[in-house]
């Protein structure tokens, strides 16, 4: 009691201005001490009988994860057969022959590697060994075109940058990392017409034609949204082919580049044309692009991002790989999705992951996953048009709040759909449907035998 009285008698006799520090501090003490990460019991005083309130604090795990997204951890299986398309015979046929999955870019203005590797969802750390075997591989201009393969790890195992029709830098992955070989070629390129008539199917018919499967495959992506190789090719049809093909002392060497493409039915009544054009798509004899456009964003208006494509994602406490696919679109229940692009339903239905989801595939290159649905207005097999409503968004399946779960897949990888270049339908003009043309009439000659007869 004495030291009470006199510890109280101290402070009495302090300055005002120490007495209000005093105070402060044993209050942020206090609070420091009552604070803590999980349930904790608060004691009020009441003027007859104390009574215990039971706070909950957010966890660690809770601060840390993302609102109207799935739980962090949480990933859909990537190879899972439920979210896949199903292949047709020509596709199967080429997975037979193990063609590799062309995966393309085309350098756009203001493009580095770092952007390029981030559309594409490629491991930086695959971008940094690359740099490291040669610091070139960071010096893009525009025009240039990079293709690369990669494993069913999604880990890059060659990179090819086209610096020009003479040379080529090639990055491959070995052992010990990558090794770095620049490609001059030594020959002439010439161009070489192959002519074939379909008898059973177009693949084994083409590759009697002196075709290569990745040939064929080009062909068959081209067309993708014109003319299905697969399924309408008929016993009779005729076709031709156009490739450039490099020549050293007169034999040929290399397998060459798909330019043109002429294709005749057996009855003489439907013909398709294509060509390959400067920007290295394909076009119709009139300059107009075979592609279809694309929509990035799945919704009427524009939306919260809640969690933005980031297959590299670390879970920040487990420190493992949390990759997310696709973009969270933060968007009440209700909300109507719409198709991205013109294609076909190919999944509709539920899964405890997933929710409500849809699968729509876009030709032979693309598809689109939209997750979490309240509502499905379309199924398998209803053919779609691009900005068509085809559901209502929800909060179904594992998520922490309403959103929509929207994912861009190009050859089979998911990609970042609110960045990369997604195909133009545009048509050529001015100089380049110029050029264009002289490259119409000097193949519309070269294939002037199977034209006319």
């Amino acid at each position: 009691m004495k030291l009470y009285q006199a510890v109280a008698t101290s402070i009495k006799e302090l300055p005002r201005q120490h007495k209000i520090a005093l105070v402060s501090t044993s209050v942020l003490m206090m609070a420091a001490i009552m604070w803590q990460p999980s349930k904790s019991q608060v004691t009020f005083p009441s003027s007859s009988v104390n009574k215990r309130v039971d706070v909950t604090l957010p966890s660690k795990l809770d601060l840390l994860s993302e609102q109207d997204s799935e739980p962090l951890g949480v990933s859909l299986d990537q190879n899972d057969p439920e979210f896949q398309a199903p292949k047709d015979e020509i596709e199967q046929q080429l997975d037979d022959a193990k063609v590799e999955v062309e995966h393309k870019h085309r350098v756009a203005s203001g493009e580095t590697l770092g952007i390029i590797f981030s559309q594409y969802g490629l491991p930086i750390s695959d971008m940094y060994r690359l740099i490291d075997a040669n610091k070139s591989v960071q010096n893009l201009r525009v025009g240039q075109t990079l293709e690369w393969e990669v494993n069913d790890d999604g880990k890059l195992t060659e990179l090819k940058i086209i610096r020009s029709k003479k040379i080529t830098d090639a990055f491959t992955l070995s052992k010990k990392g990558y090794t770095y070989k620049e490609i001059v070629q030594k020959g002439e390129m010439k161009p070489v017409t192959l002519i074939g008539r379909v008898n059973g199917s177009f693949y084994n018919s083409a590759r009697a034609a002196g075709l290569t499967p990745t040939q064929i495959q080009t062909l068959v992506k081209a067309l993708q949204w014109k003319f299905n190789l697969g399924r309408e090719a008929r016993k009779g049809d005729r076709f031709a082919v156009g490739i450039d093909r490099e020549f050293i002392d007169g034999k040929a060497v290399g397998k060459g580049d798909v330019n043109a493409f002429y294709y005749k039915s057996a009855n003489g009544k439907d013909s398709t044309f294509i060509v390959r054009g400067d920007d290295d798509q394909f076009y119709d004899s009139s300059g107009h692009s075979l592609n279809r456009a694309f929509r990035r964003i799945p919704t009427a208006k524009r939306y919260r991002i809640s969690s933005p494509f980031n297959p590299n994602r670390l879970h920040p406490v487990t420190g493992r790989r949390s990759p997310h696919n696709g973009t969270d679109f933060a968007v009440p229940i209700g909300t109507s999705v719409l198709a991205a692009g013109d294609g076909v339903v190919v999944k509709s239905r539920y899964h405890p992951l997933a929710g409500n989801y849809i699968v729509v595939k876009h030709g032979r290159e693309y598809m689109t996953r939209y997750l979490h649905l309240s509502k499905r207005e379309v199924k398998v097999g209803d053919k779609v048009k691009m900005g068509q409503r085809i559901a209502k968004s929800g909060n179904t399946g594992r998520s922490t709040g309403p959103h929509l779960h929207f994912e861009l897949i190009k050859n089979g990888r998911p990609v970042n759909a609110m960045k990369v270049s997604l195909p133009q339908a545009d048509p050529l003009y001015g100089k380049e449907r110029k050029n264009f043309m002289k490259q119409v009439s000097f193949y519309k000659n070269k294939f002037n035998d199977v034209i006319s007869s």
